[in-house]
């Protein structure tokens, strides 16, 4: 009866006299330090501090991603110089490293040189509050030096940029993402809390391109979010004047460039379908001295497996990270297939036309090389390695390849004289 008297006493403090909480109070921030990340760390501690750990450069427990400072992708897959031959990522693509480095790493990268003001759209709230607020896409097409230089090192990605400074409340601030989910049919101003959990995430974390007329950022919705709808966008005249963004110099063909759609991916998921956002498991719930808050270390859940996985799943997390590992492994065992046999797609249509062929006979081989690159780079930019969603991604892969190789036996067929001409085709040019 003692011991019973004890843990009810001891219940009765923490529920009623001492009941843990769940929610912070919101705290003014100066109009002049709106957009700089220090001012913030005083009012919300463990917000802050959670968030800092993404200067932190631990490798992933399965050995894919992670945030390893100069970890190449272009070291770790050699087919990549071949399929980015002729384009900036051909020059340096490494880990991407935490959110906290994203102003420090742009202003670093040896891609930087002659890009458009348009590349500062996802590395912080400055772009919005300051320059769309002022006068709208027209930083869009400045040059990248020019409205870089203004944002001083503290005003890069921050709180600003996930959060109204005035209300705390998520806030989706890159207009192309709103612009977008509108040409979708989808209204952003009647998204609900838990739309935004993933709404506030995918409106970077996403495929785009940069429109001809005055490169403003866009994403290719208005099809569908699966890299097959995508790919019509940009074939069926919906973007905008927009052909790709190089023609590779061995094939001739004009390539796209694919941008991390993560969004895209998770939103054919059964995660998705669940209700499970990015934030449930990138972001999980913490608790520290009885405080409630969000995690905003935005990592790998596999370093967070009790807050991010075991809520909803009953499995070991040794059984967990097994599964996720052999997801991983299978999906980049497939990446590497599909990214090595459209290089060599690519080489076969450069030795085609040096035996001869013309532009109308590779015209059909160039348009598969685009598609199958297309698949394949929808993979290899999506940071999940295929956990995301693996029966979508598997497919890609599956096109990916499978184009490929109709572009390498198109191209020689076109040398063996099996093929004179070819159908007129929808494909842009440079």
């Amino acid at each position: 009866m003692g011991v019973a008297f004890f843990v009810f006493v001891v219940a009765v403090i923490r529920i009623g006299i001492a009941k843990p909480a769940t929610k912070f109070e919101l705290a003014h921030i100066p109009d002049d330090q709106r957009l700089t990340r220090m001012a913030y760390a005083e009012a919300y501690p463990l917000q802050f501090e959670s968030f800092k750990m993404n200067m932190r450069g631990d490798p992933s427990p399965t050995g894919f991603g992670g945030a390893q400072f100069g970890n190449s992708h272009l070291t770790e897959q050699p087919e990549q110089l071949e399929l980015f031959k002729g384009y900036k990522f051909s020059i340096q693509y490494d880990d991407d490293r935490g959110h906290w480095y994203a102003g420090q790493d742009i202003l670093e990268s040896k891609r930087r040189p002659g890009q458009k003001g348009s590349c500062i759209t996802c590395k912080g709230s400055y772009m919005y509050d300051v320059y769309f607020k002022e006068s709208g896409w027209d930083y869009a097409s400045k040059p990248f030096d020019e409205i870089a230089a203004p944002i001083k090192d503290d005003e890069w990605f921050g709180c600003s940029t996930c959060h109204d400074p005035d209300t705390m409340q998520l806030r989706i601030y890159n207009q192309g993402f709103i612009e977008s989910m509108a040409e979708k049919g989808i209204d952003i101003s009647k998204a609900s809390h838990n739309e935004m959990r993933a709404y506030v995430c995918g409106q970077c974390h996403t495929e785009y391109f940069f429109t001809a007329e005055d490169g403003r950022v866009h994403m290719p919705y208005a099809n569908g979010f699966d890299a097959e709808s995508e790919w019509s966008y940009y074939q069926d005249g919906h973007a905008k004047g927009f052909t790709g963004d190089w023609t590779h110099p061995d094939s001739n063909a004009r390539m796209l460039k694919a941008q991390h759609p993560d969004f895209e991916c998770w939103q054919l998921s059964v995660h998705a379908d669940a209700g499970v956002t990015c934030v449930d498991c990138h972001m999980p719930y913490m608790r520290e001295d009885g405080q409630k808050y969000t995690s905003h270390w935005m990592t790998s859940p596999l370093k967070t497996t009790e807050q991010s996985c075991l809520k909803c799943h009953d499995e070991s997390a040794e059984v967990l990270t097994a599964r996720v590992q052999t997801i991983h492994d299978n999906t980049f065992k497939l990446q590497r297939i599909a990214g090595e046999t459209t290089a060599r797609a690519h080489t076969t249509i450069q030795a085609a036309a040096a035996a001869g062929a013309t532009d109308e006979q590779l015209a059909q081989a160039r348009l598969l090389v685009r598609e199958a690159q297309w698949y394949w780079d929808w993979v290899a930019a999506e940071n999940g390695m295929g956990f995301h969603n693996p029966d979508r991604i598997m497919r890609t892969l599956g096109l990916s390849i499978d184009c490929a190789h109709q572009a390498i036996e198109n191209a020689n067929a076109v040398v063996r004289g099996s093929i004179t001409t070819n159908p007129v085709l929808q494909a842009p040019q440079s």
